[in-house]
């Protein structure tokens, strides 16, 4: 016993001499900014590999020339990150219909590639390319991800070099209508060209992928806004909107899906082309009453147990819903086929009606 403690304090003595001798004179030589520094652009460089440029070209016709003399063309310039070695990218729905898509991957290797499908309610899409790359995605846990979390947002949506931010992470939360149940909330200034890129947490691996970018007004925005709701004289107005009248100290918040729903939604669309969720099949209007049912559609899952036109839909299996946003993420977050319990108001009293869900149409 006595012989093992004295390795020990043996083993101990060796270790602090060579921290000593070795590692103390090396960060004597740096300050702590410049070795922050080197250990960013390290994770940086790790994570640099799956992020790719997206262009995705639409061509408009002009049915008064011919094809031949003038093409004109729209791009839509984004981000992407690379989820398997099988050339799979996965990134954010395009707002125009496209001809070509190509795609650019960190080395400079432009590959063409082919949309696999797309998940409109989660704003995801999926590309095929030629381009077998090498890169093995480094992917991380979001759940560790918390208010406080050092993250860093790497984008590739201009120029050859990839736009890097830092920022911190305030929490979870949801945005509007959109049927992400838990986003990670960042608070880091991110361009819209850098939808679909990475978020990395401080171990080099990706977290997340870049969605959306809110900016919440200035106290300037507010002025202006007020000014023109008072029907004020114009010349007015046009002096206040004045950029040298600009420091509107608006600030960005950013949006990202968690790695494990952008990886789940992604393996759908591989397999099967699309990703399949639940259908209610009725219209809603969202009023001071609740969601009320405007229309049921004929033969849907809801027409089916006698849903009508004007009730008042209040809960999604015993948790209330108010709005559009929280009934989409019950109704899409659930699979068809599913049997859900509503709590429905009708005529001065609630009803309870269990409706087997249908397919997305």
């Amino acid at each position: 016993m006595r012989l093992q403690k004295s390795k020990q304090i043996l083993l101990i003595t060796a270790l602090f001499s060579l921290l000593f001798y070795f590692v103390l004179p090396g960060m004597a030589k740096e300050n702590i900014l410049q070795l922050l520094e080197k250990e960013f652009q390290k994770l940086v460089t790790a994570a640099r590999p799956a992020v790719v440029k997206v262009v995705a070209t639409q061509v408009i016709p002009t049915p008064q020339l011919p094809p031949d003399k003038l093409l004109i063309t729209r791009q839509n310039i984004g981000s992407g990150i690379v989820i398997d070695t099988a050339g799979h990218v996965v990134t954010t729905t395009f707002d125009m219909d496209v001809n070509r898509i190509e795609v650019i991957f960190s080395n400079g290797k432009v590959s063409p590639a082919k949309l696999l499908g797309v998940d409109n309610l989660m704003e995801l899409a999926v590309l095929q390319t030629e381009h077998k790359p090498s890169v093995q995605v480094k992917q991380g846990n979001s759940s560790k991800i918390g208010t406080g979390s050092w993250v860093a947002t790497i984008g590739s949506s201009y120029g050859k070099s990839p736009i890097v931010s830092f920022g911190i992470v305030s929490g979870w939360d949801t945005l509007p209508d959109h049927l992400c149940k838990n986003f990670i909330k960042i608070n880091a200034p991110v361009t819209p060209g850098n939808s679909g890129g990475a978020v990395v947490n401080t171990g080099g691996e990706i977290v997340g992928m870049i969605l959306a970018v809110l900016t919440e007004p200035g106290p300037l925005d507010a002025l202006v806004d007020s000014i023109l709701s008072e029907g004020t004289n114009g010349d007015i107005v046009q002096l206040l909107r004045h950029p040298s009248l600009q420091p509107r100290n608006n600030q960005d918040i950013t949006f990202a899906i968690p790695i494990e729903t952008v990886k789940s939604v992604a393996t759908e669309i591989i397999k099967h082309g699309k990703v399949t969720r639940g259908w209610l099949g009725v219209h809603i209007e969202v009023s001071e009453l609740g969601i009320g049912v405007t229309q049921v559609i004929k033969g849907g899952p809801a027409d089916k147990v006698g849903i009508s036109p004007e009730d008042i839909i209040l809960e999604f299996n015993n948790a209330p819903v108010q709005t559009y946003g929280e009934l989409l993420r019950c109704v899409g977050g659930t699979a068809p086929d599913t049997e859900i319990r509503l709590k429905i108001h009708r005529d001065g009293r609630d009803q309870h009606y269990t409706v087997k869900l249908g397919k997305t149409p």
